[in-house]
């Protein structure tokens, strides 16, 4: 393995607390939500929480990428700390503006004043949680940023478990335990961290410049309205399903993707933030662009055999898996589940696939592809939703995350070529295609759930074994 390669995997399993924490806490969450709402409750729910990710991505998004890309230049220089001063400048306005939006939406979709005030003090805290990690991740930190997660884990649990045994159906109060979570985490960061002590320090008016904002916001900006887009085309169906006065399955469609989402986040985010980094900066330094392309093939095909295993167990066991982990009043179709993890997947696959514009700064290009296909999606939503519901919103879904993995990656092949075996591929689709045959209807015989379960487990286990030869093979 390159010392690329050694860097990356170090660094995931550094991350893995990071993510896998939160995650979890997540999941545990959207577990005792369902235990404890019912659906059109966990719709209403769903849709605040939908709004707080949206404003959240419009005022935040473009942070992680712009300090990620920018920090190798300031800290050359010794000047990270004019960076962090006008990258916290440049929050606070984004802040202010985004807070507008996100008042007049919640308003007009009929949320009480009460859930309205709580759901935006969620959103700073969040927003500045981000911030921090940002800098954090820059700065490869991951032990600080590891502890933080685990108090805000251990808090948001807590909270949960007071909230859905003590306080049932009382939203408000379930947002008021996330917010204590964030305030812990953000809290610690800021004591343990020094950052307070380094801003007091610091003469802060005295390097706001309109210089380094120009620098910041050339390269953030567009990341910033590409992060709403893209994240517009994946929840903003919760917020038009509100506008429309759709309630069927929209809480099981939203329980559901909420849980994909989680479960997901188990694979995709360690690999992601532990690549990012150490990708920009191996760009930086002119390293030859084969070995980045192997690092995003390898990440990609180890993405692919995650979701793979996902698929089997969807079709194999899915109605079975559900039900003991939501209940039965959640339970979605099985197509409907392999339609919302299919949109999940291409969602996953496309941030690894936009890396050549990435990391040429083509950062307007990456804007201009998510913003057609959010408006496109929109339109098509609006169109559909009323019509075929969950189902209509499913297949949207799909394809615009699959539209914007082609547009994207119709670029940025200029930049890397991404190619893996077709016989690899084909293993994949052999082993989906064999589990969807196990449970089709033609079959002149019925599979029990107990065989089901074994075969699952055998393919699983074949799979975790090729996947683990991905970590030291060159696909």
């Amino acid at each position: 393995m390159s010392k690329l390669h050694r860097e990356i995997w170090r660094d995931a399993l550094s991350y893995l607390p990071v993510k896998i924490l939160p995650a979890f806490s997540g999941l545990f969450t959207i577990y005792l939500l369902t235990k404890s709402l019912p659906t059109d409750l966990y719709g209403y729910y769903a849709f605040v929480l939908a709004t707080v990710v949206l404003f959240g991505q419009l005022i935040n998004g473009w942070i992680n990428s712009a300090v990620v890309y920018l920090y190798p230049d300031y800290q050359s220089t010794g000047n990270s700390i004019d960076l962090k001063v006008n990258v916290i400048a440049i929050q606070f306005c984004f802040f202010i503006l985004g807070t507008t939006g996100f008042i007049l939406v919640n308003y007009f979709a009929d949320i009480s004043i009460a859930t309205i005030g709580l759901s935006l003090l969620l959103l700073f805290l969040q927003n500045f949680l981000s911030l921090l990690y940002s800098f954090l991740q820059a700065e490869r930190r991951i032990p600080l940023q590891t502890k933080s997660s685990i108090l805000q884990s251990i808090f948001q649990i807590i909270g949960m478990i007071i909230c859905c045994f003590f306080f049932k159906q009382n939203l408000n109060l379930v947002i008021l335990a996330l917010i204590v979570s964030y305030f812990v985490a953000n809290f610690y960061l800021l004591w343990m961290g020094k950052v307070w002590k380094e801003l007091i320090k610091t003469s802060i008016f005295n390097l706001i410049a309109l210089a380094h904002i120009k620098r910041i916001l050339y390269y953030g900006l567009p990341i910033c309205v590409w992060f709403f887009a893209t994240q517009f085309y994946a929840f903003g169906d919760r917020i038009l399903f509100r506008y429309l006065n759709i309630d069927d399955l929209v809480g099981n469609y939203s329980a559901f993707k909420d849980l994909a989402i989680g479960l997901s986040g188990f694979v995709t985010m360690p690999l992601l933030l532990a690549s990012h980094p150490l990708i920009m900066q191996a760009w930086k330094k002119g390293q030859d662009n084969k070995v980045i392309e192997r690092v995003l093939r390898q990440n990609i095909s180890i993405l692919s055999v995650a979701f793979t295993i996902s698929f089997i167990a969807l079709l194999l066991i899915g109605d079975w898996l559900l039900v003991k982990i939501v209940g039965p009043n959640y339970v979605l179709n099985t197509d409907l589940m392999c339609l919302v993890l299919l949109s999940v997947f291409f969602a996953a696959l496309s941030l690894y696939l936009h890396k050549g514009l990435e990391v040429t700064g083509k950062t307007l290009l990456m804007l201009k592809i998510a913003l057609l296909v959010s408006v496109l999606s929109f339109v098509a939503n609006w169109l559909v939703l009323p019509v075929y519901g969950v189902l209509g919103a499913c297949i949207v879904s799909v394809c615009a995350q699959l539209l914007y993995c082609i547009l994207v990656y119709s670029y940025t092949r200029k930049v890397f070529r991404i190619q893996l075996s077709k016989l690899f591929i084909f293993e994949l689709l052999f082993f989906i295609g064999f589990a969807f045959c196990l449970t089709s209807s033609l079959l002149p015989f019925h599979i029990t759930l107990l065989w089901r379960l074994v075969c699952f487990f055998c393919i699983a286990l074949y799979l975790v074994i090729r996947a683990s030869r991905l970590l030291f093979a060159r696909i």
